[in-house]
This record gives structure tokens, C-alpha cells and sequence, in this order.
């Protein structure tokens, strides 16, 4: 039995540190041009998939390098974006970690040392396992390391600091939360033989398997949820990045069934009609990708509603397929890449040998140029989609406000702006009973969370919310406080 840590990120980061073996990159900068918006540029970072030159393309133009860099490894998977640094971790095809830094214009590995499980959390830190199942950490500190009283075996970094550590004992596996510097174990909980493990990206919840059962665990408290147990042993999961919704495929199934985690049970199927190989989920929530076995295809699932919108041709890598903020699926089909719509699978844009390259999208706005006397940023003109695209089930709330129409001149707003604040955000949900559960759960002093409601593509979404407060520190303090898992974005609820 293999545990495989499934890491669902968007927008995660490294600033990796310790023993470090950086390559000078020879970096170029451009400005792509269409139309002028607020709110992060859509981006694509690819990279020569043997190592070598990265570069990163407006998005969904692909037409204009925004950035470009030399010396890259070779790319397996993406670990992290850091949106404050600027710089993407990932794991390259030899496991070690490495990076591209787009502000100090490097690239390099992290560590040449033999680890295993690389994962991060928060974009400042990255963990992985050591030869001897020992622990360490790279982050900005230093290396951190640590001897667990068992082998480790799986990692799992949350948003709080704190880390929970999966080990094998004599009837089972167990798990271990501390909180890093520190080496006490501050929390444990005894679990049957672990399969796979799932985190989900935004919620707190840690769902494992042990042959046929589905085992949630709260990471803030260390609580068993109510186990659920499935027709046959879990082979494949994935979650809604809320992790309202878990999606499971067992052994030799060929549907997909929906967990809820309010039920905590299998409320619904999704028929496929044949055997699903892997999983992967929209990071904004709205499709479902599943590989199918045995065949160079996958099947694409709307979760807004449950149905299989269609199967597309595609080599199924580690970064492609992979679906677009603006809904558009990537998919490796020969040399090449096509982006496919994802509401009628019909291909929109074709990169010729864009295969050979390693792909990974991600929001940014740290390649527009800065007012240094106001210090407030520079609208460049960039080729995206505006429309804001959300979670079916959770989402975080960024304002996109559009600008001059294509081909027109970029102005720059310089009006001092007066700030609305920081808002902490916990959750978004379709439900508004469940909010308010949330959010009677929710006190830090002697406030307690309330629920807003707002408006996506029609449909009210019930925000569970905090402030907004005077100051970013603040607002991450509250947030901190609250025990719960938390962004914060500017601006009032």
C-alpha cells in the first residue's frame, strides 16, 4: 500500500533557503498588451520539461512573455506560488526542491540531500521527509529538522503553522500535530492502516482511506469525524477546495460517487461508464477532471451540476491537463497544446509544441510596474478573460474592474485611494444554514463571525466573515486567533 498525498494549490508558494544551489538566469521582461484590468493577470508559467529555459506568458493570449529566465531544472510537479516573493517551488524529475524566483531573476535547486513527500502550506516553507524518516523544513529561518518517534510517511503543512506528520505503527498509522520550531507533539490520534490521504486546500479537514473506509479528520482539533464506508477499497480522491464535497472512485469502479461532508455520507453518483485511472481537481472548483484507464483521454465533469460535459483527448502529466481561470482546459494532445473550452469542449487556441514544455497557471501582479511615489500599481494591459470565476461551493473574493478596451492607451489612476480595510474570510457556501453553523463556531474575543450574502452568475453565495479591520495584521491576527482555516482580502465584506 502506497500513501500518496494529493495536494491541491493554486495559488501556494516557496521562499526556499538553507543549502542552496542557484543558477544565474538571464531574465527578460515584457508588456503584454490588450486590455487594461484590476485584480491579478492570468498567467502561465512554462518551462522546458528537460530543464532549461522558463518563461511566463500572459494568459489566455499566450502570445506575449511577460518573463523569462535560464537554468531551470527539470520540472515534476508544482509545490507552491508565493504571490508575496514571487517565487514558484517545485519538485523536479530527480525530487529535489527547487525554484524559480521571478524578482532576484533565479532559478536553482533547494536541496540536493534525498527526500521524499515534498509539500507546502504557505508558500514560506517547504517540508519534506528525510532518508531516515526524519523531517525537515526549508524556510527563510534556516533548516529545521526533526526525528518523529516513528519513522514519518506523509506531510501535511496547514495554514496555522502547524504541521501534522503520518507514521506506521504496530496496528495501524497514527497522527501527530505540532507546531514547528518546536518538537513537541501538542496532539496525536490513532488511525487504521492509512491507503491515501487528501488535504484540502482551503478547508480543515484531512480525509484518509484504510481499505474501504473514508476517514475525516479536523485538523484544527484532532477530532475523527464519523467514518464512511464504501462499496469496495478507495482508490482515487479528490475534494472541492473547500472540501464541502469529496470525490471517490474505488476499486474497479467505473462512477464517480460524492461524499458530503455536512452528511457525511454518499449522497450522490456520477456514472462514467468506464475505470477512472486519477483525479484532478479545478482549483476554482468548477470541473472534476478524470483520467481514463487504459486510454490517452479524460472525461470532464461540470460540478456546478453533476454532469459529464464530455470526454477530450489528452495525454494525462502531472501538470496537464489543467483548467484555466477563465474555464478554459489545457490539454497535451501530440506535440501540442490545446485549450479547450470547458463548458463545450471545443478547442479555442492551439500552441504548437507547447508539449514539450511544462505547464503551470497561476494569478499575479507583481510583473506590472510600480508608481514609486504613490506606490500603488500600474495597470499594464494584459491579455485575460474578466469575468470573475468562482468556486461552485467556496471561493475567496478578488475585484476585477475592467479598463480601456483592446487596442486602446493605458492611464494610469492616480488618485490616493482610502483604504475599506481587511476582511477575514472563512468560507463561501451555496447554503445558508450551513453559514450559519460556521459561523456560530467562529468567536475570537468578543466577536463572533457573521454571514453576508453576495452574488455569483446569478446565484446568492453566503459568506462566513470577519471585519473588515483597520490593518492587515490585525485581520491576520483575528484570523490566527480564530483557530480556523482563513484568507484575507482588502476591502469590506
Amino acid at each position: 500500500m502506497t500513501v500518496r498525498p494529493m495536494l491541491l494549490t493554486l495559488v501556494f508558494a516557496i521562499a526556499a533557503c538553507g543549502t542552496s544551489d542557484r543558477h544565474e538566469a538571464s531574465a527578460t521582461r515584457t508588456t503584454p498588451s490588450t486590455t487594461a484590468v484590476r485584480g491579478p493577470d492570468n498567467l502561465v508559467l512554462r518551462i522546458v520539461r528537460t530543464g532549461g529555459t522558463a518563461r511566463v506568458f500572459a494568459y489566455p493570449g499566450l502570445d506575449s512573455v511577460v518573463w523569462s529566465g535560464r537554468g531551470a531544472p527539470a520540472p515534476d510537479r508544482v509545490l507552491a506560488f508565493d504571490d508575496e516573493a514571487g517565487t514558484v517551488a517545485y519538485q523536479d524529475t530527480r525530487g529535489y526542491p527547487a525554484r524559480v524566483d521571478f524578482r532576484q531573476d533565479g532559478t536553482g535547486v533547494v536541496s540536493r540531500a534525498k527526500l521524499t513527500a515534498l509539500a507546502s502550506a504557505d508558500g514560506s516553507s517547504i517540508y519534506a521527509i528525510a532518508a531516515d524518516g526524519g523531517v525537515q523544513r526549508f524556510a527563510g529561518s534556516g533548516t529545521w529538522k526533526w526525528k518523529p518517534p516513528l519513522a514519518a510517511r506523509a506531510l501535511f503543512p496547514q495554514p496555522d503553522g502547524t504541521l501534522l506528520v503520518l507514521a506506521e505503527q504496530k496496528n495501524g498509522s497514527v497522527l501527530w500535530r505540532l507546531r514547528p520550531p518546536e518538537t513537541d507533539i501538542v496532539d496525536s490520534v490513532e488511525l487504521p492502516r492509512v491507503d491515501r490521504t487528501l488535504r484540502t486546500q482551503v478547508g480543515d479537514r484531512l480525509y484518509l482511506s484504510a481499505e474501504r473506509d473514508l476517514i475525516g479528520v479536523r485538523t484544527r482539533t484532532m477530532e475523527r469525524a464519523a467514518s464512511i464506508t464504501l462499496d469496495a477499497p478507495v482508490e482515487q480522491l479528490a475534494a472541492t477546495p473547500s472540501g464541502d464535497r469529496v470525490f471517490v472512485v474505488t476499486k474497479n469502479g467505473t462512477a464517480v460517487q460524492v461524499v458530503d461532508r455536512y452528511q457525511e455520507k454518499v449522497s450522490g453518483t456520477i456514472e462514467l461508464g468506464r475505470k477512472a485511472g486519477d483525479l484532478r481537481m479545478d482549483p476554482l472548483g468548477r470541473y472534476l477532471l478524470v483520467q481514463v484507464e487504459g486510454a490517452d483521454s479524460a472525461l470532464v465533469i461540470a460540478l456546478g451540476n453533476g454532469h459529464l460535459v464530455g470526454a477530450v483527448a489528452t495525454t494525462w502529466r502531472n501538470d496537464l491537463p489543467f483548467v484555466a481561470p477563465d474555464g478554459g482546459i489545457a490539454l497535451a494532445q501530440g506535440k501540442d497544446v490545446i485549450i479547450a473550452d470547458g463548458a463545450t469542449l471545443r478547442p479555442t487556441t492551439r500552441v504548437r509544441n507547447g508539449a514539450a514544455d511544462f505547464w503551470y497557471a497561476f494569478r499575479w501582479t507583481g510583473f506590472r510596474p510600480r508608481d514609486a511615489t504613490l506606490d500603488q500599481p500600474v495597470y499594464f494591459p494584459v491579455a485575460v478573460d474578466t469575468a470573475a470565476l468562482r468556486d461552485s461551493s467556496a471561493s475567496t473574493d478578488s475585484t476585477i474592474a475592467g479598463g480601456q478596451p483592446a487596442g486602446g492607451s493605458t492611464q494610469r489612476d492616480s488618485t490616493p485611494r482610502r483604504s475599506t480595510g481587511f476582511t477575514v474570510s472563512f468560507a463561501a457556501l451555496l447554503t445558508p444554514d450551513k453559514a450559519r453553523e460556521l459561523a456560530d463556531r467562529i468567536r475570537v474575543g468578543n466577536e463572533t463571525a457573521r454571514v453576508v450574502t453576495a452574488t455569483r452568475d446569478g446565484q446568492p453565495v453566503y459568506r462566513v466573515v470577519l471585519g473588515p479591520y483597520a490593518t492587515r495584521d490585525e485581520a491576520d491576527r483575528v484570523g490566527r486567533e480564530s483557530r480556523q482555516s482563513y484568507w484575507i482580502y482588502e476591502g469590506g465584506p
